[in-house]
């Protein structure tokens, strides 16, 4: 029965990466992994005629700059990213009128949900990742440049550039998670995801408690250069990588599985929508 399951999840996932990657609603998604893109170029072209203040330049500047722009891609185009892959997998379906079809379909609906989900979370996964490295080889290679020693590309700047590949992809799962249960919920997915928002923005003025009921506080823990907060926070001890890495996952697996038991009991009705 596991072979089948395979099999039917495989032939999700082919049809699913097809529709999230080259369909209509794959636009907004590569404008979003196309932001920071635009961000960093912005950032050249003003240095190249204002000049880099010498706090930016070299291996430091680099990484102090690129913490931040982190902290932009993580906080809204993955983030916006992942409301709209995620919340669209069944709700998109609905308001097509297709998801009749996936359950006339022998196909048990939990597998259903692990293929669409598996398809969205590489989706976003592969574009973002894809973002993330070109912003940060090229903000190292010019602010390394600038510094006059060369692209600050060595052994370190590798390294920190495998942990935000890490958080990036960590971002897509836990936040993909969240966003696909809640969808379930909600015929309007702004509300909640707006909600979500300010919780995930408050983060760090929150009581230490708090923070942990937050995807963001376990991947602020796994950045390789520690975020700033600001003049205004509340200090929490960070979460240990070995805990903080398995914890999102089995997070995201529980969600998933709560998605799983919530498909079993959906009901379409199109005259609704």
């Amino acid at each position: 029965m596991s072979g089948l399951w395979t099999q039917q999840v495989r032939g999700i996932l082919r049809l699913e990466l097809r529709k999230n990657l080259l369909g209509m609603r794959a636009l907004p998604v590569y404008l979003l992994a196309g932001a920071p893109l635009a961000v960093v170029a912005i950032f050249m072209i003003v240095s190249i005629f204002a000049g880099v203040t010498e706090d930016l330049k070299g291996y430091f500047g680099a990484s102090m700059f690129f913490s931040v722009l982190f902290q932009f891609i993580l906080r809204f185009p993955i983030y916006v990213a992942c409301v709209w892959v995620f919340m669209n997998l069944f709700r998109g379906e609905v308001l097509d009128r297709s998801l009749h079809y996936y359950f006339l379909t022998p196909v048990r609906r939990e597998v259903l949900v692990a293929g669409k989900f598996i398809s969205a979370w590489l989706t976003t996964t592969i574009l973002f990742v894809g973002s993330t490295t070109i912003c940060f080889v090229t903000v190292f290679a010019f602010l390394g440049a600038a510094g006059g020693s060369g692209p600050a590309l060595g052994g370190p700047a590798l390294g920190q550039l495998t942990a935000y590949l890490g958080v990036t992809i960590l971002a897509c799962l836990g936040y993909g998670a969240v966003f696909m249960l809640v969808g379930q919920f909600f015929r309007n997915p702004i509300i909640p995801a707006l909600i979500i928002f300010v919780w995930e923005g408050a983060n760090s003025v929150l009581p230490a408690l708090l923070k942990k009921l937050s995807v963001i506080f376990y991947l602020q823990s796994l950045y390789p250069v520690p975020p700033d907060h600001g003049t205004i926070s509340i200090i929490a001890e960070p979460v240990s990588p070995w805990l903080g890495v398995p914890g999102l996952i089995l997070f995201s697996a529980l969600t998933l599985a709560l998605s799983g038991l919530r498909i079993r009991h959906m009901e379409i009705s199109y005259a609704s929508d």
